[in-house]
């Protein structure tokens, strides 16, 4: 990770990759600081807003981060509900990682959800944009719904079983902290924690820059969950490099809902407030290119 000063003007580049890199004119620091887990930034950017870096690498941006957040949300929340009857005192949700309360936000525009519980091991992530970037939580964490937990979310989900109707794993790239939180054993933890026909929703990097770590990620899930109840997904947006970005959703000892159909009923009767997502586009997004079938 870089800010440099060229002809006047700051720039960003993040550097995830040995071979390419991306970067955005800087307006703004907002904040910066080295927590006790990693570093953290937000910037202001004339063409994304602002910006929040952890430990070098983009999080989420103004700009576009409701076509990530909206999608691993709803389609969690409504593939949960159209694969086994819900449950009566309402959805009990999990997020794991998450601390920004991009995915909290959204899962808390459905009155059906009874609660939600973000477990991120850093705080400051969540103090960080409830002062300099609240437009990205808006309001979630007022919400009494809402419950977070500062601790090791992998020793957190080990800890519970039969517990949660939803887990969304929005996590960092499998380095650092983070790396507990991918590999088969999490899956397994989290299918542990579901309860009965609870889905699994977790992103899975980039198609084309992350290949290795995308396969490994579906195969873990399908291994755990089983290849018919399992599924990948595709979004795009400017913020994440590497073009198609890959997401995984799986449910558990239920077969998973087909098509849009079923989908489209349950968005109407939730009628949530979106900018980005639909069934469609959540069925649409299910459509693979051919290599990826064939890995």
């Amino acid at each position: 990770m870089a800010l440099t000063e060229t002809d006047e003007a700051l720039w960003f580049q993040e550097d995830l990759y040995a071979d390419i890199a991306y970067g955005f004119r800087v307006t703004a620091i907002l904040h910066r600081e080295k927590s006790a887990f990693q570093e953290i930034l937000v910037l202001e950017s004339p063409a994304l807003g602002k910006v929040l870096v952890l430990d070098g690498v983009v999080q989420c941006a103004q700009r576009d981060e409701a076509i990530y957040h909206e999608m691993l949300a709803h389609s969690g929340i409504f593939l949960r509900l159209a694969a086994a009857p819900p449950p009566v005192a309402g959805l009990n949700v999990l997020v794991v990682g998450g601390g920004d309360g991009g995915i909290a936000r959204e899962c808390l525009k459905h009155a059906g959800v009874a609660q939600v519980t973000v477990v991120d091991i850093d705080p400051r992530v969540r103090e960080t944009v409830l002062a300099h970037y609240p437009e990205l939580p808006a309001g979630a964490y007022a919400d009494p719904r809402l419950a977070a937990v500062d601790v090791d979310a992998a020793g957190f989900v080990r800890q519970h079983r039969a517990s949660f109707d939803l887990i969304v794993a929005d996590t960092t790239d499998p380095v650092g902290i983070a790396l507990p939180l991918f590999g088969r054993d999490f899956v397994a933890d989290c299918f542990a924690a579901l309860k009965e026909g609870g889905a699994f929703v977790r992103h899975a990097g980039s198609l084309l820059l992350q290949t290795d770590e995308f396969v490994r990620t579906r195969d873990d899930v399908a291994a755990v969950f089983g290849t018919q109840r399992t599924r990948t997904g595709l979004l795009a947006t400017c913020t994440y490099l590497g073009g198609w970005f890959t997401w995984i959703a799986a449910v558990k000892n239920a077969a998973y809902p087909e098509g849009d159909a079923a989908l489209r009923v349950l968005f109407e009767q939730a009628a949530p407030d979106v900018r980005w997502y639909s069934p469609e586009l959540q069925a649409a997004s299910q459509v693979l290119p051919r290599f990826v079938a064939e890995k």
